[in-house]
C-alpha cells in the first residue's frame, strides 16, 4: 500500500508540474541536509527487489554553483562517515559516489534537466541501505 501511495504521489507531482519540500515528508537519508535554497523537484523511497534494503532517490533544483554545491556534499559526506569511492567530472555533470559499510550514496549535480527550469541546474541524490 507504501508503495501505491508512493507512486500516486508521484503522478500528482508529475502532472502538476514538480513537487516542493511543502508537499512531502520527504528527508534525505543518513542525516545529510541539501544545499540551501534548494527545491525538492520529487522523490520516492522504495524496497528492493529482495526486500532487505531501501532507495531513496531525491531531485532539487539549485540556483547554487557547481563548484558550491560539491564541495557541500563532499563536507557532507565525510562528515557523516561516507568514503569517496568514485567521481566523474564532466562538461555536463559532476558525479561522486560514496560509501560506509553497507551504506550507498550517489549525488549527481547536472548543469541541465527536463526536471528544473532553465536558469536553475539540478541536484539528484540516490542512497541504498538496509532496511531499519
Amino acid at each position: 500500500m507504501k508503495n501505491i501511495l508512493s507512486i500516486l504521489t508521484l503522478i500528482t507531482a508529475l502532472n502538476s508540474g514538480t513537487a516542493t519540500a511543502a508537499d512531502s515528508e520527504f528527508t534525505l537519508p543518513f542525516g545529510l541536509t541539501t544545499v540551501p535554497n534548494a527545491k525538492l523537484v520529487i522523490s520516492d523511497v522504495f524496497d528492493s527487489p529482495t526486500g532487505d534494503r531501501e532507495e531513496s532517490v531525491a531531485k532539487f533544483s539549485t540556483k547554487q554553483s557547481r563548484e558550491f554545491v560539491i564541495e557541500f556534499y563532499r563536507k557532507s559526506l565525510a562528515e557523516a562517515g561516507f568514503t569517496i569511492y568514485s567521481k566523474s567530472d564532466t562538461a555536463k555533470y559532476y558525479m561522486i559516489a560514496a560509501k560506509r559499510n553497507d551504506d550507498r550514496i550517489t549525488v549527481y549535480y547536472r548543469n541541465q534537466s527536463d526536471w528544473v527550469s532553465e536558469d536553475e541546474s539540478e541536484i539528484a541524490l540516490t542512497a541504498k541501505y538496509n532496511k531499519k
